[in-house]
C-alpha cells in the first residue's frame, strides 16, 4: 500500500499543470493549497504509518495508509460538486 501511496502523489506531481490551471501554476490559490496539502498527506500517511506500526494499535497504520486512497476517491466521486 505504501507504493499505491506514493504513485498517488508521483500521480499528482505528475498532473499539477492541469489541476492548477496552467504552465506556471497559477491557478486558483484555495486549489493549490488543497492540492499540496493531499501531495504531502500521501507522502506523510505511509511514512506515519511505518513509524506507528509496532507502537499503536494494528488497525491505526492500517487506516493511516488507506486514507489517501479512501479521500482520494471520494473527492473524485464529488468532483463536479467543487468545479
Amino acid at each position: 500500500m505504501t507504493v499505491i501511496d506514493l504513485g498517488l502523489a508521483a500521480l499528482l506531481v505528475a498532473v499539477s499543470g492541469f489541476i492548477l490551471q496552467g504552465v506556471n501554476n497559477t491557478g486558483p490559490i484555495p486549489g493549490a493549497g488543497w492540492y499540496v496539502g493531499f501531495v504531502v498527506f500521501c507522502v506523510a500517511a505511509p511514512s506515519a504509518a511505518w513509524v506507528l506500526r509496532r507502537r499503536a494499535h494494528p488497525i491505526v497504520p492500517l487506516a493511516l495508509v488507506f486514507a489517501p486512497i479512501v479521500v482520494g476517491a471520494i473527492v473524485m466521486l464529488l468532483g463536479p460538486v467543487f468545479a
